[in-house]
């Protein structure tokens, strides 16, 4: 397959656990958007969204990190075009949330794609920085934000002052939002320094 100059380092994405974490993701978000009034929908969500953010965990993995550094293409533009990937795995979780909100006419469901923004992002910082010191973070960070969130979610240590993952009318979704809507934030600004040349 050919493809455009600019999107040629998405060939380098490790597309085999990109693709087995996001079909797991989006298959869990389907069933919500199936039956979105089932009494698990909201825990089938809360298991789905994390595992699409772990896919994109991989997408700025480079096996051949040695040989595209001497390349003519920026880190920066190698980053972009593979954060592409992640765009579109967010856009397909956005998607599924949105088919269980038109299904009940819920439109809390709207806000469980502010959970998958903040934890996409968090876990593409993460992967960018830890790529400044290993070829291939995507194995540990999509491990961690997995263990991170089961605990979270288990544990419940913040439920005192946030609800971390609601999803449906009547939860405390204010504080739900301002959290990953800041994780968001915080991410991209970590990303656009990761994602720097080192030379610059």
């Amino acid at each position: 397959m050919i493809l455009p100059p600019a999107l040629g380092p998405v060939t380098g994405v490790p597309w085999r656990p990109v693709a087995l974490l996001t079909t797991s993701g989006l298959a869990l978000l389907l069933v919500v958007s199936a039956w979105p009034t089932a009494s698990v929908a909201g825990t089938i969500a809360a298991v789905g969204v994390p595992l699409l953010a772990a896919g994109t965990a991989y997408v700025l993995d480079e096996a051949a990190s040695e040989a595209v550094a001497a390349t003519p293409t920026t880190l920066r533009a190698r980053s972009l075009a593979r954060l592409l990937v992640a765009a579109a795995i967010v856009g397909l979780g956005a998607l599924a949330m949105v088919l269980a909100a038109g299904r009940t006419g819920d439109s809390a469901r709207f806000g469980v794609v502010t959970q998958l923004a903040g934890l996409v992002l968090g876990a593409l910082a993460v992967s960018a920085a830890a790529r400044r010191r290993a070829a291939e973070p995507g194995d540990a960070v999509a491990g961690g934000l997995l263990a991170i969130v089961l605990v979270l979610a288990v544990a419940r240590p913040l439920e005192r002052w946030v609800e971390l993952f609601p999803s449906a009318t009547g939860q405390r979704w204010a504080g739900s939002l301002t959290l990953w809507g800041t994780v968001a934030l915080v991410s991209l600004a970590v990303l656009w320094v990761a994602t720097r040349d080192p030379l610059d």
